[in-house]
């Protein structure tokens, strides 16, 4: 197969985007690879993800080697801290305004298709009140605690190991207030991030608070191999709000199961932030007149095939349709990639799209 000339554009440089330009740069199809950050990876490189879920797998084994092909092959340029501004034109001959986001330049390209892959951002907790985050010391997201656990030191802001430590999951989601939406891997990701607590700090006692276990699929084995290997325990509950003694954190709540009151000290509270569109997002969305869902993440033209968008020529990949884990979003980066060569390839041949 003949290579298009013009290159596939894709827009976000996380585990999604970087797939697929990999695949299609494998292809021998040229690549344009636009990040509005300068750095490529997207959330988990930037969060310095220490392993993922299920299967406790070093980040770095996973993303290293996209980041290294995408930055090395001639088959793919990159172009960092820009954001796609516009475009015109159709497939095989799109017209894309690529900006730069330091200098505000405005550079035009040509591509044969696009996909877009802008990722998602984690819930910011200030938002809910309930929980002190960002008011009192030792209330930390899921994000902050896999920085600590990729140093491989637990501490608290006085710089002492945490003796006890709660989970409190679906912070930012299942909720009317901030997101009604389940993110899907917050609850297998919080079990790894305390299994490995505890392996860490093997004395001190890990707690999980949690609505629903909602481990999917394979990551069921998280579950009860952190209550039967490493003594975790679980409670069924609603956390009404958290409290600073001055000297630990007080976490009340009901326990649903016994439908009863709780309230315990904590060293430490670890918050299970969740999923939620990005600006990138919303940004590519209006440069590429497309439709968002009712919750801000890009919508495709049939809700569980993410990578048509219902415009020809524009795929879609990634968490920027929907909350998922990052081996979700390399599959998806495949799946889109094939798209976009199969369209190429159509195109070259003079076949109507």
């Amino acid at each position: 197969m003949k290579a298009p000339d013009n290159p596939v554009l894709v827009i976000g440089a996380g585990p999604a985007g970087l797939q697929a330009a990999k695949d299609v740069a494998e292809f021998g199809v040229p690549v344009l690879l636009v990040e509005r950050r300068k750095e490529l990876g997207g959330a988990p490189i930037r969060w310095s993800y220490h392993t993922l879920a299920p299967d406790f797998r070093p980040t770095e084994e996973v993303m290293g080697p996209l980041i290294d092909f995408c930055q090395s092959n001639k088959n793919v340029t990159v172009m960092k801290g820009c954001i796609v501004d516009g475009y015109s034109g159709r497939p095989g001959d799109f017209h894309v305004r690529i900006k730069d986001e330091t200098t505000k330049n405005i550079t035009e390209k040509v591509v044969s298709s696009i996909i877009v892959a802008t990722g998602f951002e984690h819930f910011d907790a200030r938002v809910d009140p309930r929980y002190g985050y960002g008011r009192m010391p030792n209330v930390i997201g899921i994000n902050e605690l896999e920085i600590m656990l990729k140093q491989g030191r637990v501490v608290g802001h006085d710089g002492k190991p945490p003796k006890r430590v709660a989970f409190i999951f679906c912070v930012g989601s299942r909720d009317r207030s901030t997101n009604p939406w389940c993110c899907t891997v917050c609850c297998g990701v919080s079990i790894k991030q305390g299994i490995e607590v505890k392996q860490l700090l093997p004395d001190s006692q890990v707690y999980m608070i949690y609505m629903d276990i909602r481990t999917i699929g394979l990551w069921e084995k998280l579950y009860w191999e952190s209550m039967e290997k490493y003594g975790i325990n679980f409670i069924r509950g609603r956390v009404g709000e958290v409290y600073y003694t001055g000297e630990k954190l007080l976490v009340k709540g009901e326990d649903t199961l016994v439908r009863g009151p709780f309230e315990v000290l904590f060293d430490m509270v670890v918050l299970a932030v969740g999923i939620e569109p990005g600006p990138g997002t919303k940004q590519a969305a209006g440069a590429l007149s497309l439709s968002l869902n009712e919750y801000g993440f890009l919508a495709p033209k049939i809700p569980n095939v993410h990578f048509d968008s219902g415009k020809e020529g524009i795929f879609l990949a990634g968490a920027c349709v929907a909350p998922m884990s990052v081996e979700e979003a390399l599959s998806e980066g495949s799946a889109a990639a094939m798209q976009a060569v199969k369209l190429g390839s159509r195109l070259m041949q003079k076949v109507p799209v």
